[in-house]
């Protein structure tokens, strides 16, 4: 039998210097890109995959990045025959490949989805990563400049095939999974019109409505998540309040995000 070798090489690259980013995509046939915040080190990555022949997929669950990138690269990628696939990872695989997977299911004409996330964790509770804390802070921030983007586009609405997709509250109590939810503010919704858009009006399908939302528990999960969100929305709007909010991850959100990241038994007991 064979010896397995354990030898990997490792290519070192920094976002900061282009010609690093060069010489790595030139030996790569893809670059899965990790980082994050996407809006402050992603183009750099994607700009240098186009011109160097090499595929490019990341975990982005950014709307304003992944569409920026379509605006700014798309034509180039289809010259150089590169494809740039965003958000593979949880945002936002299980919301758009469920949907064509349903739609393929289904009966008849699917015209609407509704989606609800339900996280559950261990005793140590869940935890997110400080870089996917400081992607929200600057979202919200510059939400204003994600509507001017969209425009630049210049996409007619899509038809609403069947009924008009039945619209909720900011806030409900759900029976599917019996807690209250709040629209998921992640890239799940921004993904999927972008491929409905795509299967209409490439392959003249018909476009499937969708919603998604999360679960945040009982009433008093609900309460806190209020008032810490009033405090986020209002600090986002100052530069001191930013840099307040992302030094101090883990005191603004209630220790839901930190600079450390997630233990290993937290990954393990979050589903």
């Amino acid at each position: 039998m064979p010896e397995l070798t354990t030898d990997i090489d490792i290519i070192v690259a920094d976002v900061s210097i282009e010609e690093s980013l060069s010489i790595m995509c030139q030996q790569g046939l893809v670059i899965l890109n990790c980082v994050g915040p996407y809006r402050f080190y992603g183009e750099p990555v994607v700009k240098a995959c186009v011109e160097n022949g090499a595929h490019y997929i990341d975990i982005c669950g950014e709307p304003q990045f992944l569409e920026r990138m379509q605006l700014e690269y798309h034509t180039k990628a289809l010259d150089r025959g590169v494809y740039v696939i965003g958000s593979c990872g949880f945002d936002s695989i299980p919301a758009d490949l469920g949907i064509l997977y349903t739609n393929r299911q289904f009966r008849g004409t699917l015209t609407a989805v509704e989606s609800f996330l339900n996280i559950s964790s261990g005793p140590k509770g869940a935890s997110g990563h400080d870089a996917t804390w400081q992607s929200a802070v600057y979202g919200f921030a510059d939400s204003r400049s994600l509507r001017q983007l969209r425009k630049k586009f210049g996409h007619k609405p899509l038809p609403v095939v069947g009924a008009k997709v039945h619209k909720r509250g900011f806030v409900f109590f759900s029976k599917e999974i019996e807690q209250y939810v709040i629209p998921f503010m992640g890239s799940d919704p921004s993904v999927v019109k972008r491929t409905q858009r795509f299967l209409y009006e490439e392959e003249h399908h018909s476009p499937v409505q969708y919603s998604a939302y999360v679960g945040v528990g009982g009433i008093f999960s609900l309460v806190k998540l209020f008032c810490g969100g009033l405090l986020f929305w209002f600090m986002v709007k100052f530069s001191l309040g930013r840099r307040l909010l992302t030094t101090f991850p883990s005191f603004f959100s209630f220790g839901m995000f930190t600079k450390a990241g997630p233990s290993m038994k937290q990954v393990t007991n979050t589903d």
